[in-house]
């Protein structure tokens, strides 16, 4: 719902809805604001593998929520990796530079 005008604190007015529903960059408490992407074929299924982010476990499942609903796609995070399902390797890819991220294709 658009609104025009609210005193409630939690109103954003560049987007004008509550809660603010703009597109917030990720936090990187640690890192180099670098990441390696590779596609990789598991059970004859492409895979999205995010690897190298140097980032924290708070930042990364942020960062795989937005991956997420930006492509409709599962995914989970191991150990310091992303795994999203299907190839979505160009959408990822200019998210993660919208996000301030320098991405490094690996592979496939």
């Amino acid at each position: 719902m658009e609104l025009a005008y609210s005193s409630d604190p939690d109103w954003c007015s560049k987007c004008k809805h509550l809660p603010c529903q703009c597109q917030q960059k990720i936090s990187r408490t640690t890192g180099t604001g670098k990441v390696k992407m590779r596609r990789e074929r598991r059970r004859g299924k492409d895979t999205i593998v995010i690897f190298e982010t140097r980032m924290a476990k708070a930042a990364l499942q942020q960062l795989l929520k937005l991956i997420q609903k930006s492509c409709g796609a599962g995914g989970t995070v191991k150990g310091d990796t992303i795994e999203i399902q299907g190839e979505h390797r160009d959408k990822i890819q200019a998210l993660l530079e919208e996000q301030g991220l320098k991405v490094t294709r690996a592979g496939g």
